[in-house]
C-alpha cells in the first residue's frame, strides 16, 4: 500500500514537473521569422488608414445667351470659381455662354433649367416676365431716373420684389441673384428716332411679351414678337427694321451690322436674374445654399462693374462700325412718356391696389 502510494506521488510530481517545463518553454519568444525585404518592412501601427475616395462632383451648368466677353460670362466665371473652390470639389460648375446649349433661344434655356437638364440659367426681366408677369412692372417706360435709381431699388430687396421672386418657385425655379442691366434703347435701319413721328408705322422686333407689344402700339410703331435668336435675320430679311435693347446686348447680337441708327432714350429699365432648378436647390444643405447665395452676390458685383465698362466699349465699337447715335434730351423723352400713360393705369389694375402702392413706395424710396 505504501509502495503504491509512493509510486502515485512520484508520478504526480513527475507530471507537475513536465507541465512546468512545457509552460516554461511556451513562454519563450518564438524564433524570429526570415527578415522581409526593406521595401516591405512597414510599421503597421503607424501606417495611416487609406483616405476615403471622394464622391463624384455634382456637375452644375450655367447657361446664358451673352458672349464669352460679356459681363454675364465674366460674372459667371467668378461665380463658378467661388463654388468650385469653396465646396472642396463637391460641385463642379461650368459656364456655357453664347446660347450654345439652347441655340440662343432663351425659352429653351428656361425649359432646361426647369427640368434640371441645365441647372442654372441667366436671363433678363424682359424675357422672364413672360413667366412671372408681375416683374414687368419694373419696366414701365420712363419709370426710373437713371442707373443709380434702379440699382438702389434692386438692392433694397423690398417686400414686393421678394413676393414676386417667390413666384418662380411655381415654375420649379429659385432666384439666386438679381443685378441691374443697362436701360433699353432703340436701333433701326431707317432713320434716327427723335420724335414720335419718326417711329410711326415702323415695324420693330419686340420680346414675346404682351407688355412690349402694348408699349410699341402706344408709341405708334408696329410690334413684331420674335425670339432673340431671330433678331439679326429678321432685320436682314426686312421682316422688321430694328429692335429695342441695351447697347451691350445690341453689340453682343451684332444687330449693329444690319442697323445703323441708334437712339439713346433710356426708356425702360431691366435686370438680370440668375435662376436655379428648384429640385436641385431643395436637395442642397443649408451650407451649400449659403455658398451659392454668396457666389450670387459676387456675381452681381462683377456683373455691374463689367456692365459699366462693357457699355462704353460696345458703343465705341459700334461707332467705329458706322452706327450713328442720338442721345435724346429730357423734353424728347417727355413726349413719348405722355403716350404710354394708359399703360400705367392698366398695370395698376393688373397688380391690384395693394401691390401697386407697395411697388410705387419702393420706387420712390429708392430715389
Amino acid at each position: 500500500m505504501k509502495k503504491s502510494f509512493k509510486r502515485v506521488a512520484a508520478l504526480a510530481v513527475a507530471t507537475m514537473l513536465s507541465f512546468s517545463m512545457i509552460a516554461c518553454s511556451s513562454s519563450k519568444p518564438a524564433p524570429a521569422a526570415d527578415p522581409k525585404p526593406a521595401a516591405e518592412q512597414k510599421d503597421t501601427a503607424q501606417t495611416p488608414a487609406p483616405e476615403a475616395k471622394p464622391e463624384k462632383a455634382i456637375k452644375v451648368a450655367v447657361s446664358h445667351n451673352s458672349s464669352a466677353e460679356s459681363p454675364w460670362e465674366k460674372a459667371s466665371l467668378k461665380f463658378a470659381d467661388i463654388i468650385n473652390k469653396e465646396s472642396n470639389g463637391k460641385f463642379e460648375v461650368s459656364t456655357f455662354p453664347n446660347g450654345q446649349l439652347f441655340q440662343k433661344n432663351w425659352k429653351v434655356m428656361l425649359e432646361m433649367t426647369q427640368s434640371g437638364s441645365s441647372q442654372i440659367g441667366i436671363e433678363s426681366i424682359t424675357a422672364l416676365a413672360s413667366e412671372v408677369p408681375e416683374l414687368g412692372t419694373v419696366q414701365l417706360p420712363f419709370l426710373f431716373q437713371d442707373d443709380a435709381h434702379l440699382i438702389k431699388f434692386l438692392e433694397t430687396e423690398s417686400p414686393i420684389l421678394q413676393k414676386w421672386y417667390k413666384k418662380f418657385e411655381e415654375k420649379n425655379m429659385v432666384v439666386v441673384a438679381v443685378a441691374p442691366r443697362k436701360f433699353r434703347q432703340l436701333i433701326n435701319n431707317k432713320r434716327l428716332v427723335k420724335t414720335p413721328e419718326d417711329i410711326k408705322g415702323l415695324k420693330f422686333r419686340v420680346p414675346a411679351n404682351p407688355f412690349f407689344v402694348k408699349v410699341f402700339e402706344l408709341i405708334g410703331a408696329k410690334p413684331v414678337p420674335l425670339s432673340s435668336g431671330e433678331i439679326y435675320s429678321a432685320i436682314q430679311l426686312g421682316t422688321v427694321v430694328g429692335e429695342d435693347n441695351s447697347v451691350p446686348v445690341v453689340y453682343d447680337f451684332k444687330t449693329h451690322e444690319v442697323a445703323k441708327y441708334m437712339t439713346i432714350w433710356n426708356y425702360m429699365a431691366d435686370a438680370s436674374i440668375v435662376v436655379m432648378n428648384k429640385d436641385m436647390w431643395d436637395s442642397m444643405s443649408d451650407e451649400d445654399k449659403a455658398l451659392f447665395k454668396k457666389a450670387g452676390k459676387e456675381w452681381v458685383k462683377v456683373n455691374v462693374e463689367e456692365d459699366d465698362a462693357y457699355q462704353i466699349k460696345a458703343r465705341e465699337e459700334m461707332e467705329k462700325a458706322g452706327v450713328e447715335f442720338y442721345d435724346m434730351p429730357a423734353e424728347g423723352q417727355a413726349a413719348f412718356k405722355e403716350l404710354v400713360q394708359p399703360l400705367y393705369e392698366e398695370t395698376k389694375t393688373a397688380r391690384g391696389e395693394e401691390d401697386w402702392n407697395a411697388f410705387l413706395k419702393a420706387v420712390e424710396e429708392a430715389k
